[in-house]
């Protein structure tokens, strides 16, 4: 049986998921006999997903077999309850890979082996096809991901699987929702493939051979995408790269929601409705998936959870105003006290702290944020105006004003933290005392 074993080195922990399928024992039986070979030490994860009533027959078959060969097994139950309704199979998946990270971080394993093989990668590549993918879906199942997921029979033919099984008389069990056409991987499995594999015979093969290439042009053409950077749940694609190419802007809006914490089941869909915002007016925001909005802004699309969006514990904050260290909501204003012993106070206005005058500036004010009927009278002399209007007019995009931080006394401002400062207690040639404030965002 074809085993890749380029992932590791001597004296390295391989963890191997078993869930006591054909598959995985064939995996569990050639790490145990090879393993003083390449010079590593094995344990078995098993996961009982709870979603069929036999499930806990197949993890007491893994953890008998283990206790027989003299295995460590590390048994996992899902709460079948906590599993999205809506798609049990996908929820799953994800119950499960948070489990396989948290060992490779805990350093429990240096990596994680699943017994993914060429038929599954075949299955994986024309499911994505059918969902309308690009050119990252056609590479089908990654042989190794950068948490240390390794799939070490992704290009062994289900065939040697079968024979390897065979030839060494290893006990496996068969889970009977393998049988059920209901779920999209097992209609391609049992009724797309096998009819394409009668009438072309090396369509696995081939279709590996595809995959492979579809891999090498895509990590080709991943050097010209633009790196995301997530900051507080939310990325921002400038609307400038939406004149790329579409095979880089494409791959930029998926690497964005891979970002974000989606990683299956994205279609060209998802990604035509988020350049559809393109065309849209500032402001307009439309659902993708899983809980993500995408939003048009001034100059981008904004990419961000909608919980973000949610999130009252700005409304009712409200603290004295003084000098030291204010703790925010999002963040921490530094506040400083000094004497105005400057030759030229110009030099203040270029700095990236803001700068006010704090003799004129009243007693008891606060820090919070927005509120109905708040007001501030511009810097520069030209009049009073509403927070809003003002807003408005610096372009701060409407889902952000509410996390702006505020010093008001009622509701008059006299510093928009971070953007501007009231004409009341601007600085100038007679003042004596300033307080300097710095903001710093949590990111």
């Amino acid at each position: 049986m074809n085993v890749i074993t380029d992932f590791f080195s001597k004296g390295q922990k391989i963890g191997l998921a078993v869930s006591g399928g054909m598959d995985s024992m064939a995996l569990l039986h050639w790490f145990f006999e090879n393993k003083q070979k390449l010079g590593i030490s094995i344990v078995v994860i098993n996961i009982d997903h709870d979603i069929r009533s036999t499930s806990y027959e197949d993890s007491a078959f893994v953890q008998d077999y283990c206790q027989k060969i003299d295995v460590p097994c590390l048994f996992y139950k899902l709460d079948r309850q906590k599993l999205f309704k809506n798609n049990v199979e996908n929820s799953a998946r994800l119950e499960r890979y948070a489990i396989f990270h948290e060992l490779i971080e805990k350093k429990e394993v240096d990596y994680i082996a699943t017994a993914h093989h060429a038929k599954d990668n075949a299955e994986t590549v024309l499911l994505h096809l059918f969902r309308g993918c690009g050119l990252k879906g056609a590479g089908g199942i990654s042989l190794k991901t950068p948490k240390g997921i390794i799939r070490p029979l992704l290009y062994t033919p289900k065939e040697e699987i079968i024979q390897y099984i065979n030839d060494n008389n290893i006990p496996y069990v068969t889970d009977e929702t393998n049988l059920c056409t209901d779920y999209d991987r097992n209609f391609i499995r049992l009724e797309i493939l096998p009819k394409i594999e009668e009438r072309f015979k090396e369509a696995v093969k081939n279709i590996n051979s595809f995959s492979k290439t579809a891999k090498v042009d895509n990590e080709f053409i991943e050097q010209y995408v633009p790196g995301q950077k997530v900051n507080n749940n939310e990325l921002f694609i400038p609307l400038e790269h939406f004149n790329f190419k579409d095979s880089i802007i494409n791959r930029e809006i998926l690497n964005s929601l891979n970002s974000l914490g989606i990683h299956y089941d994205i279609d060209s869909s998802h990604i035509e409705l988020v350049k559809s915002l393109v065309l849209r007016p500032a402001g307009t925001k439309l659902d993708i998936k899983n809980g993500i909005i995408a939003l048009r802004d001034y100059n981008g699309i904004t990419l961000i959870d909608k919980s973000n969006l949610e999130n009252d514990e700005f409304l009712d904050f409200s603290v004295p105003f003084g000098t030291g260290k204010i703790k925010l909501p999002n963040g921490v204003l530094e506040v400083e006290l000094m004497k105005n012993d400057f030759d030229d106070i110009n030099f203040l206005k270029n700095l990236q702290e803001q700068y006010l005058d704090a003799d004129t500036l009243p007693s008891d004010c606060v820090i919070r944020f927005r509120r109905a009927g708040d007001c501030i009278n511009k810097f520069g002399g030209s009049g009073k105006v509403s927070l809003k209007e003002y807003f408005i007019d610096k372009k701060i995009l409407a889902r952000k004003r509410n996390r702006v931080p505020l010093l008001a006394k009622k509701n008059q401002i006299y510093a928009i933290i971070g953007i501007s400062v009231s004409q009341e207690v601007k600085i100038t040639s007679q003042t004596q005392n300033i307080y300097k404030l710095k903001f710093l965002e949590e990111q």
